[in-house]
């Protein structure tokens, strides 16, 4: 399969469709903009995406595909709320609990820091033709991703933990280490999938599209 890497390409080839003259973006170029909005969190990517959208989005009450704020406050508060979530399945008592929040905040910090490094290369959009609208186009465009590879992820972290039967010193130095093993894993751990997308043929230019990005681009098997 032929893989194409990209960066800012994406972006800039979502700018230069702007012109009335300009090649439409290809479906390669829209789902790196959605694998870097949902992966990445990068707010550029997720304007760009509700820029190219827009005019798609034609039904009362749309609007912008992503809520910019409401994601980036959501990535702002992801290390406490998963922190709050890891705590209320560690067997200690409520005082030690709060005693190891520190560190599992900055485990989670560092679980979504790892998120953001994940690298991706696409491939060739595969034409669908099967259960597809007579009216609409679709493709499937493959994307081979590397994440980073942590010394152990977070459910089977708990589950040792659980048959261990850890103190809270135990506790802090297993989830330090869980935590610096997230900061520093390499990119070895393989992610392949596929993002379908489709189009109204009517509609110049085709603007490719995916109401639920999220079944087809999900990281958590990456990291826990």
């Amino acid at each position: 399969m032929q893989l194409t890497s990209f960066g800012a390409v994406a972006l800039a080839s979502l700018a230069q469709a702007t012109s009335a003259h300009a090649a439409e973006p290809t479906p390669q170029a829209v789902t790196d903009l959605f694998l870097k909005s949902i992966v990445h969190i990068d707010v550029k990517s997720m304007e760009a995406l509700n820029a190219y959208l827009r005019p798609a989005r034609t039904f009362p009450g749309q609007g912008d595909f992503i809520n910019v704020a409401d994601m980036q406050e959501v990535d702002r508060d992801y290390p406490k709320d998963l922190a709050a979530t890891f705590l209320e399945n560690v067997r200690l008592s409520d005082a030690d609990k709060q005693a190891l929040e520190p560190a599992a905040v900055q485990l989670f910090a560092n679980v979504r820091d790892s998120q953001k490094r994940i690298t991706c290369t696409l491939g060739k959009p595969q034409n669908v033709t099967e259960g597809v609208h007579p009216a609409m186009v679709a493709v499937n465009v493959p994307f081979n991703c590397l994440a980073p590879n942590p010394p152990e992820k977070i459910v089977a972290f708990l589950q040792r933990a659980g048959a261990a039967q850890w103190n809270l010193q135990q506790y802090r130095e297993q989830v330090q280490a869980l935590a610096k093993g997230f900061e520093t894993a390499p990119l070895t751990q393989a992610w392949e999938g596929e993002l379908p997308l489709a189009a109204e043929k009517k509609k110049k230019p085709l603007v490719w599209q995916n109401n639920f990005p999220r079944e087809s681009i999900d990281v958590t098997p990456l990291q826990y």
